[in-house]
């Protein structure tokens, strides 16, 4: 390759939009020899700050996240993957890292780093809330199409759940009535499917989405999953002490389930943590804001030991 062409590429990198990471696959911890500015500004992290420390350091205590299992298993076999990680700026706000890991192999097929590509997933979130009163007549009917079903649990995909919460956003912002948010997440999925395996970990994510969205039994309430074991809902019209019950409820109910977790740090079961957040919206509030909060929240309830609503 020319020093032509060098440049080339390093401007192509450069310029991308999305974030572009290269590690090294042949040192243990797979240390950061690259980050594109894009990656910088996604993370606030410079790339004196980056360069040779491991990825991990953007999960900061949020570990038991499915999505590192799967990457984990992936980079282990030097195989490429696609995961959605809760990702944390260097100024502590959360982002859903959508990241796609792919092995680059010498000339003897040996992998010698991963690229990583990293985009903000949450930017699909960010809604205008502000609608025209024709756009609101009947609730859930999204304004463009959206696969609606999550074929593992049968609960709605996200991004029909984002054209649902854009609906009802507007409708509870101009009627001045609140909406909650639940962020439901399996704790120690990783471990759990670890254990018992993928099948095994598959059917405990439908036994506890089916309870979840259970307990939401209005025709207003919504329930989908984003990725492994973790779950988002909305709920309009419920105040924070009566979303903080529902929460709770929530918890109790997969908790009956006694489904056998040999390995929870909790107790002997499966077990939920839930986050949750309610306003009645102004004009300064947005959808993505109040989806925020939720997994704060969430943090905040893995953080006091799981099993419970926060």
């Amino acid at each position: 390759m020319t020093s032509v062409d060098s440049d080339f590429y390093r401007r192509l990198l450069e310029t991308s939009p999305d974030g572009v990471v290269l590690v090294d696959a042949q040192q243990p911890d797979l240390p950061v020899v690259y980050a594109n500015p894009a990656f910088q500004t996604l993370t606030g992290f410079s790339a004196e700050e980056l360069l040779g420390r491991n990825l991990r350091m953007l999960q900061a205590d949020d570990r038991e996240q499915d999505g590192r299992h799967r990457l984990r298993e992936a980079l282990g076999k030097g195989e490429s993957c696609r995961v959605l990680l809760r990702n944390y700026r260097k100024d502590g706000t959360l982002f859903w890292n959508e990241m796609t890991v792919l092995p680059l192999r010498n000339g003897e097929g040996r992998v010698t780093h991963f690229a990583g590509h990293h985009r903000d997933a949450g930017e699909r979130l960010r809604m205008d809330p502000r609608a025209s009163r024709d756009t609101l007549s009947g609730a859930h009917q999204p304004t463009s199409m959206a696969i609606r079903d999550d074929r593992l649990t049968g609960l709605f995909t996200l991004p029909y759940l984002e054209e649902l919460l854009k609906r009802d956003w507007a409708i509870a912002q101009r009627e001045r009535r609140s909406i909650a948010i639940f962020a439901i997440d399996f704790d120690s999925l990783d471990l759990y499917n670890t254990t018992f395996g993928r099948a095994a970990g598959d059917s405990a994510i439908r036994r506890v989405a089916h309870v979840v969205s259970g307990c939401l039994r209005r025709s207003s309430d919504v329930t989908a999953r984003i990725d492994g074991g973790s779950l988002i809902a909305f709920a309009p019209g419920l105040t924070q002490e009566q979303a903080l019950r529902l929460g709770q409820l929530m918890s109790e109910r997969v908790r009956d389930l006694r489904i056998h977790h040999p390995r929870s740090a909790v107790l002997r079961y499966v077990s939920v943590s839930v986050g949750v957040c309610a306003v009645i919206p102004d004009a300064a509030d947005s959808p993505s804001g109040l989806l925020d909060k939720a997994q704060l929240q969430l943090q905040i309830a893995k953080k006091s030991g799981r099993n419970q609503a926060a």
